[in-house]
């Protein structure tokens, strides 16, 4: 029996074929979302879900930065009245829309960068302004995932896989609970 490799054009194409099949089949392992342990078909629907949480994600990750710039003028004395009139118009362009997932947490950051800038030019008190902060930090710390929710993903989904469902897609919460509590609450203006 002879080999010809004449005819070596079909077995190469059959052998391209296979390696790019099983190729897509790495892939869709790699990528397909996983609920309860097993892996589960990607649909328009889940492609959405799954593209909100990580916009809302992103979102709790710019609104935690944007806490901790508000917290940091309204801890320095004496305020600084320009630096937090212009925070509270970035805070506002910034956060006016989003996800229905962070509305609340959006608006109470909104309200207590408002908060600052009228302490720091005069016309309210500093414990109005701490209470409208630590009012934003509280919702800010609601819809952040916790870290059993980060721990619970990780275990949910094998590494490199991307999951969809509870505690699905999640940062670990950028909220340190140490900042909320680190305000003085006494003195007034």
């Amino acid at each position: 029996m002879d080999i010809s490799l004449e005819d070596a054009r079909p077995a190469m194409i059959s052998a391209l074929v296979v390696a790019l099949l099983i190729g897509l089949a790495l892939l869709g392992h790699g990528v397909s979302p996983v609920e309860a342990g097993r892996p589960q078909v990607l649909t328009p629907e889940r492609w959405l879900a799954a593209a909100l949480t990580r916009q809302a994600n992103a979102e709790i990750v710019r609104l935690a930065e944007d806490a901790q710039s508000v917290r940091e003028a309204l801890a320095k004395e004496p305020p600084d009245a320009i630096r937090a009139m212009t925070l509270a118009q970035r805070v506002y362009a910034a956060h006016r829309t989003g996800t229905a997932a962070t509305a609340p947490a959006r608006q109470a950051l909104i309200a207590a960068a408002e908060a600052v800038a009228r302490y720091a030019a005069g016309g309210l008190e500093r414990n109005a302004a701490i209470t409208a902060l630590n009012a934003a930090l509280e919702r800010l710390k609601a819809i952040a995932p916790t870290s059993d929710d980060a721990r619970q993903s990780q275990r949910s989904a094998p590494e490199g896989r991307a999951a969809i469902g509870k505690g699905a897609a999640r940062v670990s919460s950028p909220i340190r609970t140490c900042v909320w509590r680190s305000l003085p609450l006494g003195g007034g203006a």
